[in-house]
Protein backbone atom coordinates (compact mmCIF):
# COMPACT_ATOMS: atom_id res chain seq x y z
CA UNK A 1 0.00 0.00 0.00
CA UNK A 2 2.70 2.44 0.67
CA UNK A 3 5.85 1.13 -1.64
CA UNK A 4 5.23 4.26 -4.19
CA UNK A 5 6.02 5.97 -1.44
CA UNK A 6 9.75 5.90 -2.10
CA UNK A 7 8.89 7.49 -5.85
CA UNK A 8 7.51 10.24 -4.95
CA UNK A 9 10.09 12.97 -2.93
CA UNK A 10 10.83 16.69 -2.26
CA UNK A 11 11.47 18.92 -4.80
CA UNK A 12 12.79 22.19 -5.79
CA UNK A 13 10.88 23.83 -8.32
CA UNK A 14 11.60 27.92 -9.30
CA UNK A 15 13.43 29.94 -6.79
CA UNK A 16 11.95 30.24 -3.94
CA UNK A 17 9.42 26.87 -3.85
CA UNK A 18 9.51 23.31 -2.25
CA UNK A 19 7.00 20.61 -2.82
CA UNK A 20 7.05 18.35 0.00
CA UNK A 21 5.47 14.78 0.81
CA UNK A 22 3.07 15.09 3.94
CA UNK A 23 5.62 11.82 5.18
CA UNK A 24 8.92 13.65 4.76
CA UNK A 25 11.22 15.67 6.17
CA UNK A 26 12.73 18.41 4.11
CA UNK A 27 14.84 20.82 5.58
CA UNK A 28 14.73 23.97 3.42
CA UNK A 29 15.22 27.70 3.94
CA UNK A 30 11.96 27.78 0.46
CA UNK A 31 8.37 28.20 1.09
CA UNK A 32 7.16 24.59 1.64
CA UNK A 33 3.99 23.13 0.17
CA UNK A 34 2.51 20.18 1.65
CA UNK A 35 1.24 17.70 -1.03
CA UNK A 36 0.62 14.38 -1.39
CA UNK A 37 -0.43 12.59 -4.85
CA UNK A 38 -3.78 11.79 -4.65
CA UNK A 39 -7.15 11.76 -7.31
CA UNK A 40 -6.53 15.27 -7.75
CA UNK A 41 -4.44 16.76 -10.41
CA UNK A 42 -1.19 18.54 -9.11
CA UNK A 43 1.56 17.63 -7.22
CA UNK A 44 3.94 20.11 -9.23
CA UNK A 45 5.80 16.55 -10.85
CA UNK A 46 4.02 17.11 -14.43
CA UNK A 47 5.62 19.85 -16.94
CA UNK A 48 2.60 21.74 -17.06
CA UNK A 49 2.23 22.41 -13.23
CA UNK A 50 5.85 22.90 -12.91
CA UNK A 51 5.37 25.52 -15.50
CA UNK A 52 2.93 27.29 -13.31
CA UNK A 53 4.76 27.05 -10.48
CA UNK A 54 7.97 28.28 -11.76
CA UNK A 55 5.42 31.44 -13.36
CA UNK A 56 3.89 32.16 -10.15
CA UNK A 57 7.38 32.07 -8.13
CA UNK A 58 8.54 34.72 -10.77
CA UNK A 59 5.50 36.51 -10.92
CA UNK A 60 4.00 36.90 -7.40
CA UNK A 61 5.63 39.59 -5.27
CA UNK A 62 2.76 39.90 -2.86
CA UNK A 63 -0.80 41.45 -2.46
CA UNK A 64 -1.87 39.40 -5.44
CA UNK A 65 -5.86 38.23 -6.19
CA UNK A 66 -5.63 34.76 -7.99
CA UNK A 67 -7.87 32.91 -9.74
CA UNK A 68 -7.26 29.51 -9.83
CA UNK A 69 -9.54 27.88 -13.07
CA UNK A 70 -9.19 23.81 -13.07
CA UNK A 71 -7.57 24.25 -9.57
CA UNK A 72 -7.68 20.27 -9.66
CA UNK A 73 -5.63 19.71 -5.81
CA UNK A 74 -5.00 23.49 -5.34
CA UNK A 75 -1.30 23.85 -5.48
CA UNK A 76 -1.07 26.49 -7.87
CA UNK A 77 -3.42 29.28 -5.91
CA UNK A 78 -1.68 27.54 -2.60
CA UNK A 79 1.90 27.86 -4.08
CA UNK A 80 0.30 31.93 -5.03
CA UNK A 81 -0.49 32.42 -1.28
CA UNK A 82 2.77 31.21 0.19
CA UNK A 83 4.41 33.29 -2.13
CA UNK A 84 2.38 36.62 -1.10
CA UNK A 85 -0.96 36.67 -2.64
CA UNK A 86 -3.31 38.04 -0.71
CA UNK A 87 -6.57 36.24 -1.72
CA UNK A 88 -6.97 33.21 -4.35
CA UNK A 89 -10.02 31.52 -5.60
CA UNK A 90 -10.38 27.89 -7.08
CA UNK A 91 -12.63 26.57 -9.62
CA UNK A 92 -13.30 23.34 -11.18
CA UNK A 93 -16.03 21.53 -12.34
CA UNK A 94 -15.30 18.33 -10.13
CA UNK A 95 -15.99 18.08 -6.59
CA UNK A 96 -13.61 16.04 -5.94
CA UNK A 97 -11.34 18.18 -6.82
CA UNK A 98 -12.91 21.05 -4.76
CA UNK A 99 -12.68 18.94 -1.37
CA UNK A 100 -9.36 18.15 -1.60
CA UNK A 101 -7.97 21.52 -2.66
CA UNK A 102 -9.57 22.84 0.71
CA UNK A 103 -8.25 20.16 2.50
CA UNK A 104 -4.47 20.92 1.11
CA UNK A 105 -5.31 24.73 2.04
CA UNK A 106 -5.67 23.98 5.09
CA UNK A 107 -2.90 21.64 5.75
CA UNK A 108 -1.05 24.20 4.17
CA UNK A 109 -2.16 26.91 6.35
CA UNK A 110 -3.85 29.34 4.20
CA UNK A 111 -7.50 28.33 4.32
CA UNK A 112 -8.95 31.36 5.40
CA UNK A 113 -7.43 32.88 2.31
CA UNK A 114 -8.36 30.40 -0.59
CA UNK A 115 -12.01 30.15 -1.80
CA UNK A 116 -12.63 26.79 -3.41
CA UNK A 117 -15.76 26.72 -5.60
CA UNK A 118 -17.76 24.24 -8.01
CA UNK A 119 -18.14 25.82 -11.37
CA UNK A 120 -17.89 25.52 -14.83
CA UNK A 121 -15.11 27.28 -16.45
CA UNK A 122 -16.47 29.75 -18.80
CA UNK A 123 -18.91 31.31 -16.32
CA UNK A 124 -16.23 31.85 -13.74
CA UNK A 125 -6.32 34.05 -14.33
CA UNK A 126 -4.35 30.29 -13.69
CA UNK A 127 -5.75 28.22 -15.95
CA UNK A 128 -3.81 24.57 -16.19
CA UNK A 129 -6.03 22.68 -18.65
CA UNK A 130 -6.39 21.22 -21.81
CA UNK A 131 -6.20 22.93 -24.74
CA UNK A 132 -9.39 23.26 -26.16
CA UNK A 133 -10.57 24.05 -22.40
CA UNK A 134 -8.41 27.20 -22.91
CA UNK A 135 -9.40 28.27 -25.69
CA UNK A 136 -13.39 28.57 -24.99
CA UNK A 137 -12.30 30.09 -21.41
CA UNK A 138 -10.09 32.64 -22.89
CA UNK A 139 -12.91 35.44 -24.72
CA UNK A 140 -14.00 35.31 -20.40
CA UNK A 141 -10.69 36.23 -18.73
CA UNK A 142 -9.84 39.66 -19.65
CA UNK A 143 -12.65 41.28 -18.31
CA UNK A 144 -11.65 39.18 -15.05
CA UNK A 145 -8.23 40.96 -14.94
CA UNK A 146 -7.33 44.10 -12.84
CA UNK A 147 -4.89 46.50 -14.33
CA UNK A 148 -1.48 44.77 -14.50
CA UNK A 149 -2.76 41.07 -14.16
CA UNK A 150 -1.28 38.46 -16.01
CA UNK A 151 -2.81 34.97 -17.07
CA UNK A 152 -1.35 31.89 -17.20
CA UNK A 153 -2.06 29.33 -19.32
CA UNK A 154 -0.95 25.83 -19.23
CA UNK A 155 -1.92 22.26 -19.94
CA UNK A 156 -0.86 22.74 -23.69
CA UNK A 157 1.02 19.93 -25.50
CA UNK A 158 3.22 21.45 -28.24
CA UNK A 159 1.41 20.85 -31.12
CA UNK A 160 -1.63 23.04 -30.16
CA UNK A 161 0.54 25.90 -29.36
CA UNK A 162 0.39 28.23 -32.82
CA UNK A 163 -3.63 27.26 -32.45
CA UNK A 164 -3.72 28.33 -28.52
CA UNK A 165 -1.65 31.73 -29.27
CA UNK A 166 -3.56 32.78 -32.41
CA UNK A 167 -7.19 32.05 -30.01
CA UNK A 168 -5.41 34.32 -27.27
CA UNK A 169 -4.60 36.89 -29.91
CA UNK A 170 -8.67 36.74 -31.05
CA UNK A 171 -9.59 37.04 -27.45
CA UNK A 172 -8.16 40.05 -26.50
CA UNK A 173 -4.82 38.40 -25.00
CA UNK A 174 -1.04 39.71 -25.64
CA UNK A 175 1.10 36.82 -25.14
CA UNK A 176 4.37 38.15 -23.31
CA UNK A 177 6.19 35.26 -22.69
CA UNK A 178 6.23 31.34 -24.04
CA UNK A 179 7.75 28.62 -21.67
CA UNK A 180 8.29 25.31 -22.71
CA UNK A 181 9.55 21.92 -21.12
CA UNK A 182 9.49 18.33 -22.49
CA UNK A 183 6.33 18.73 -25.05
CA UNK A 184 4.25 20.99 -22.94
CA UNK A 185 3.73 24.58 -23.20
CA UNK A 186 3.40 27.30 -20.37
CA UNK A 187 1.71 31.33 -22.04
CA UNK A 188 1.82 33.99 -19.85
CA UNK A 189 -0.63 37.07 -21.41
CA UNK A 190 -1.67 40.43 -20.14
CA UNK A 191 -5.09 42.20 -21.39
CA UNK A 192 -4.15 43.36 -25.32
CA UNK A 193 -5.52 46.94 -24.39
CA UNK A 194 -3.38 47.23 -20.95
CA UNK A 195 -0.70 50.01 -21.80
CA UNK A 196 2.87 49.32 -21.28
CA UNK A 197 4.14 50.89 -18.10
Amino acid sequence: QNGWKKFYHAMDIGKRLAIVPGWEDYDTDRIKIVMDPGMAFGTGTHETTSLCLETLDSLVKGGERVLDIGTGSGILAIAALKLGAEVAEGVDIDPMCVRTAGENAQRNGVADKFTVLVGDLSDKATANIVAAAILSLAPHVPVLMAPGARFIASGIIDERRDEVLTGLKAAGLTPIEVKEKRGWVCIICKKSDEKEA
